[in-house]
């Protein structure tokens, strides 16, 4: 029953606070951190109206290479969440014409 319940859950902890620094740390490894704390991040508005110097302090240098172009930031989260974790999960931002975060989400490619 476990495993089951594991297998459709995705196998990630649940949700914990954002944290900055364990946000930067994991931009490529197997811990999949962010996926735990994007939620969050979303829901906290803590985005809203950031300027680029902001925003790089706050996650780090983008980290989605050539995916989602027309998007300003993009963060590679981890594998989609779910029981068949074929695609990602990214964070994208675009900026405004005023220089401040204008919109964000979470997508998958």
């Amino acid at each position: 029953m476990a495993l089951l319940e594991y297998a459709f859950s995705g196998g990630y902890s649940p949700a914990r606070p954002f944290d900055a620094a364990a946000w930067r740390q994991v931009a490529t490894s197997d811990n999949h951190v962010r996926l735990t704390m994007v939620d969050q991040l979303v829901e906290s508005g803590q985005l809203d109206g950031l300027i680029r110097p902001q925003v790089l302090e706050l996650l780090g240098p983008p980290d989605g290479g050539p995916y989602f172009r027309d998007w300003d930031f993009v963060y590679w989260l981890g594998p989609e969440r779910g029981f068949m974790s074929i695609d990602s999960e990214w964070l994208v931002l675009r900026m405004g014409s005023d220089g401040r975060v204008s919109e964000y989400r979470v997508v998958r490619d």
